[in-house]
């Protein structure tokens, strides 16, 4: 006698019946992204997969990305930067790529002054200024050699990329 094979739908109606917890065998599964909120200094790693981090600095911060090479493609966040009286931003927030990398995308800016396009061979910063409108957007993905930035902000003076962070 060989195996019963089931289908989809069954294998579906099965799980979703479970009256117990699912044991998987050391794995884990995340359902949703995990929400970081950071008032200073942070060094993202590659547990941080995914996350979206919050940032309302207390002082100037750095948020320092892990290295493109070290996760590998396929890593990703999401760094909103907020300011929970709204308007602009009270501190400087500097985004930094690991020494030796650089940014690669553009910012995207609503007023006439344009966008900010990194250039890939020497922006290893975003600078965020105290005139940064509080929501300021950035999604970060590697590619395993560049993190490629894609960002939305209301100036493009206030938000860009750098060769060195702000102070």
């Amino acid at each position: 006698m060989g195996s019963k094979r089931i289908g989809l739908a069954r294998t579906q109606a099965l799980l979703e019946g479970l009256k117990r917890e699912l044991k998987m065998g050391g794995s884990n599964a995340r359902l949703g992204r995990v929400h970081l909120s950071k008032t200073a200094d942070y060094t993202m790693t590659e547990a941080d997969n995914g996350a979206i981090l919050h940032v309302n600095p207390a002082a100037t911060t750095l948020i320092q990305l892990p290295g493109a090479e070290d996760v590998g493609a396929g890593w990703f966040c999401t760094i909103i930067l907020t300011e929970n009286d709204g308007g602009t931003m009270d501190n400087i927030v500097n985004i930094g790529t690991k020494s030796g990398e650089f940014f690669d995308g553009c910012i995207w800016c609503n007023d006439g002054d344009g966008n900010s396009f990194a250039n890939g061979t020497s922006n290893d910063f975003i600078n965020a200024k105290t005139t940064a409108q509080s929501g300021v957007r950035i999604e970060i993905h590697s590619d395993g050699t560049f993190m490629h930035a894609t960002g939305w902000a209301v100036d493009a003076s206030d938000c860009l990329f750098a060769d060195t962070a702000a102070s």
